[in-house]
């Protein structure tokens, strides 16, 4: 230890550490990070970067960027974790949803919410955060948000490029009013431009409510649920000719608890798109938001303008080509217009669009005049649960056989006991002419007012034969509106024109009553023809 170390090991006076000489500057005026340089660096694509870099023209900083420690909702990256915090407005809010996954049974709820600049996010509660948030947020209200992980979104489903998924360590506060922080945005499309949209996109639409149809509900074929389900149809001053129609359905709370009225405007926010046959139509969704109470704002005073100016236009004939919006009709128009029904398209190759129309829809008003029971109008159906090709289950229903028992389908399926459904056939009648349809199981819950297995039971047993002949005749001689689709086919070597029920109702006197008049008033001065406003009988 004696020996000196070699020269080349020795430390020049000017490397000493910058550590050692800070006792002799007492002042400390000088930093003593100006000597690193002298100091070997690593390389620059090694050294640690900020984790915010510091942005005052766009606010991009640390986590906590603002007099109230927020940051823009347009800063928000999936890296960041969950070192946020956002002020914004809840401007849409979902129904919860159940579901079941990997891990068992859950639950989520989704907002979407919207900050001072404008930008919007949308947010999903999972687990107890449903049970800690759902009763607690509203719309319309400002919260500060944190605790939440940053996620990159799914444009078909999630507002803006990210999203945020919250859960129990949700960190939620309310915060006073503040009127920069807008309501509800709208980024709204045409229905000329929905045409051209991808099936499954969600758009916002404004327009004119050109036809309301009374509420009904449907029996979802995968899951068994009974669901409200209610369509309108929407008009807006686009198109080649200023004039375009197209289906809105709502579903839930949407169809059931909201009252929809014809001729005012209508705003709607985050519609999906749909696409059956090449005609698209808009379906709600769980977070979309309905607004009729606009009819002061500049928008909607143009859409009205353009409506009246237009005459109230009818939906046009080319919306029932691929199913699309019932057309109002007779019964002897409908039978004219079926004769030029077209065959049904070959399966794989795009419809025509210079071709004739394969299925036609019309609305029609009438009353029963019989129901055929020269055989059993239920049949017994298949409860074997088939894959429907989507992940889940639903029943087969295929028909039936009693093979001695056991009953099997013509899948192969076996059941101790059958379930029933409707498959029916009935005569209706108007002023016009007489009708003969076929309806299945949905149809004949509404007609006879009860399920099938109540009349399969009654059938079977001959000491109720006359309960079973007063069930049969209930729906007989009783007026509804029925929504038809026809379709052309070839039975047994012989080509026909068979016309199926999708939906009926009881039919709305005081609207229909309205319906005539306009079509008097239309008649008797065409000038008149779309006028808005008067009342029948003082209502």
């Amino acid at each position: 230890y004696g020996q000196q170390p070699p020269p080349q090991q020795q430390q020049p006076p000017q490397q000493q550490s910058p550590y050692g000489q800070r006792q002799q500057q007492p002042q400390m005026q000088q930093s003593p990070y100006g000597q690193r340089p002298q100091m070997q660096q690593p390389s620059p694509m090694l050294q640690k970067q900020p984790s915010y870099a510091p942005s005052p023209a766009t606010g991009r900083g640390a986590a906590m960027g603002g007099a109230d420690g927020c940051v823009d909702i347009a800063t928000l990256t999936p890296y960041q974790g969950r070192r946020w915090r956002i002020k914004g407005r809840v401007t849409v809010k979902s129904d919860i949803r159940k579901f079941n996954g990997a891990r068992g049974p859950g639950q989520l709820f989704k907002i979407d919410i919207t900050d001072r600049a404008g930008s919007e996010i949308s947010a999903t509660f999972f687990g107890q955060g449903v049970d800690d948030w759902f009763d607690r947020l509203q719309v319309q209200k400002i919260y500060y948000f944190t605790g939440g992980q940053l996620k990159a979104s799914n444009p078909r489903f999630d507002k803006g490029s990210v999203v945020i998924t919250f859960d129990h360590g949700a960190q939620i506060e309310e915060a006073p009013d503040d009127v920069e922080i807008p309501g509800i945005v709208y980024s709204f499309f045409t229905i000329d431009q929905i045409q051209s949209q991808a099936s499954g996109a969600t758009v916002d639409l404004k327009g004119i409510i050109s036809e309301v149809r009374p509420p009904m509900t449907i029996t979802m074929r995968n899951t068994g649920e009974v669901r409200p389900k209610r369509s309108i149809i929407v008009w807006d001053n686009s198109g080649p000719q200023g004039s375009s129609h197209i289906e809105v359905t709502f579903w839930g709370d949407r169809a059931s608890s909201l009252e929809y009225t014809e001729n005012v405007p209508v705003f709607l926010k985050g519609l999906r798109i749909s696409d059956w046959n090449n005609m698209k139509s808009l379906n709600s969704t769980g977070s979309t938001n309905v607004a009729v109470d606009i009819a002061g704002t500049p928008e909607a005073q143009e859409l009205a303008r353009a409506w009246a100016s237009m005459g109230q236009p009818p939906p046009p004939a080319a919306l029932n080509r691929g199913g699309g919006v019932a057309k109002r009709a007779t019964i002897q128009e409908l039978h004219d217009e079926n004769m030029s029904l077209g065959p049904a398209p070959t399966p794989g190759q795009p419809l025509d669009p210079n071709g004739p129309s394969s299925v036609h829809r019309h609305m029609v008003v009438g009353t029963i005049t019989t129901v055929f029971t020269d055989r059993p109008p239920f049949y017994p159906a298949c409860p074997h649960q088939v894959d429907d090709g989507r992940g889940k289950t639903r029943a087969c229903m295929k028909k039936l056989q009693d093979e001695g028992g056991a009953w099997q389908c013509q899948n192969g399926h076996l059941s101790q006991q059958p379930f029933y459904r409707f498959m029916l056939r009935a005569r209706i009648a108007d002023h016009t002419n007489v009708l003969e349809m076929s309806s299945f199981d949905e149809g004949g819950r509404r007609l006879f007012e009860c399920d099938a297995h109540e009349i399969a039971a009654l059938w079977e047993d001959e000491a109720r034969t006359e309960e079973l002949q007063d069930r049969l005749r209930r729906p007989t001689w009783k007026r509804f509106v029925f929504n038809l689709t026809s379709k052309r086919e070839t039975f047994q070597d012989e080509d026909r024109v068979k016309v199926n029920l999708n939906e009926v109702y009881e039919e709305d006197t005081l609207k229909e009553a309205r319906k005539k008049l306009a079509e008097i008033h239309a008649t008797l001065n065409p000038a008149a023809d779309g006028m808005v406003g008067f009342k029948v009988g003082g209502a």
